[in-house]
């Protein structure tokens, strides 16, 4: 068991030495409370010593492997960085001991932050390794060759003696972050292009943005970027972004000015495919019957209106399909009629016409015998069926010294 003393080196000295307690075996690391206990990493027996203040020893908790740098946080959790198992050991003031975290090869030094954080100077690595309270590891940074010190200022900045290159390096953790460009000229309606954000500090626990951001754009806390797409012209609007942490803050600031959309003239055209009338049929019929009219052609379906002689056809009186339209026209009087197409509000055709002409007057075989009488014929007829008779006439020719009455 080894002793905890004071050698006196002179007999004329004024301190004196006294045996406080004893540890287990090959202590290598020491720290105090704030109510005066000692608290021992042995090295040899892989645990931690209590000794009091009256000088009462006791083991605390067992550790990982050869536990060489010893550190205590604000509420007594003991913690030790263990050489061999690359790992940091975290004993509770009840004495329960578990793994907080692993670190990189063989960490020589321990130290604390006031937020709990841990660190340690790995001597084979020659980085630190930062573990949370929660138990998460990360590498803080790099550092010179053989660190086998560490320690921490108020605000955060990590120090270690590097034994093999005879120096001391520093790891900054105040905030300090830079914006791949500082302004942007946007455009109302489309989407801004932004900024991207480079840590050259301590990690950034969060962002935030002054003035408050709007006019359709939004802003993350987690990562600082702002996107979007503006709603109007505005501007320029200067912003300040500010990251924060533990140990402090950092700012930059992003000049955006939202130009109004450029006017676009519109075209409005007409959808509707022209059509194109390639005959009418007939072009000619009797009057007193009704007639069906046959229009044929390409895009036919686009007609939308018809008129005859200035006067619409009802809608729904005609049948189309892509390359015909039929409709009836009603029993006319002879003459001559102007049928239009309408495609659209455009008319398609100003001068096609359809003759309607008398109807025929059919006369029926006479019943009767035609009697003979000199140089006089006689001719027999019911009445007509169609039309109003307008004059007779005798097929063939009357024979010589014969007239028609």
């Amino acid at each position: 068991m080894a002793v905890l003393s004071l050698l006196i080196a002179s007999p004329s000295a004024s301190a004196s030495s006294t045996i406080l307690g004893t540890t287990g075996i090959g202590p290598h690391a020491i720290t105090i409370d704030g109510a005066g206990n000692i608290y021992t990493a042995n090295e040899d027996s892989n645990n931690v010593t209590k000794i009091t203040p009256a000088g009462v020893s006791s083991i605390l908790g067992t550790t990982g492997i050869l536990p060489v740098a010893i550190t205590i946080d604000s509420v007594g959790n003991i913690y030790t960085a263990n050489e061999d198992t690359n790992d940091v050991n975290e004993i509770t003031p009840a004495g329960e001991s578990s793994i907080l975290g692993t670190t990189s090869l063989d960490p020589h030094a321990i130290t604390i932050d006031g937020a709990g954080n841990i660190y340690t100077a790995n001597f084979d690595s020659n980085n630190v390794t930062k573990i949370t309270p929660e138990g998460v590891s990360s590498i803080l940074g790099t550092t010179g060759n053989g660190p086998i010190a560490i320690t921490i200022d108020s605000a955060g900045n990590i120090y270690t003696a590097n034994h093999l290159s005879n120096n001391v390096s520093k790891i900054t953790q105040v905030p300090a972050f830079t914006l791949s460009h500082s302004y942007e000229t946007a455009t109302a309606g489309s989407p801004i292009t932004g900024y991207s954000i480079t840590s050259t500090g301590g990690a950034i626990a969060s962002y935030a943005i002054t003035p408050a951001i709007g006019n359709g754009l939004s802003f993350s806390t987690s990562t600082g970027l702002i996107s979007g797409t503006p709603s109007a012209a505005a501007g320029p609007v200067i912003y300040t972004i500010t990251g924060t942490n533990f140990f402090g803050s950092a700012a930059a600031t992003y000049a955006l000015t939202v130009s109004a959309a450029p006017v676009i003239p519109v075209i409005i055209s007409d959808p509707v495919q022209q059509s194109t009338i390639t005959s009418i049929t007939p072009a000619s019929a009797p009057a007193d019957l009704p007639t069906q009219i046959v229009i044929s052609g390409k895009f036919i379906e686009s007609i939308v209106g018809i008129e005859i002689n200035s006067r619409p056809l009802s809608s729904g009186s005609w049948i189309q399909t892509p390359t015909s339209l039929s409709f009836t026209m009603p029993s006319k009087s002879p003459g001559r009629y102007f049928i239009q197409l309408f495609n659209g509000s455009v008319p398609l055709l100003t001068e096609q016409r359809v003759t309607i002409t008398p109807t025929p007057i059919p006369y029926p075989t006479p019943t009767v015998p035609i009697a003979v009488q000199p140089k006089v014929i006689y001719i027999h007829c019911v009445n007509p069926i169609h039309g109003t008779r307008i004059a007779y006439g005798v097929n063939p020719m009357c024979p010589h010294g014969y007239v028609k009455k």
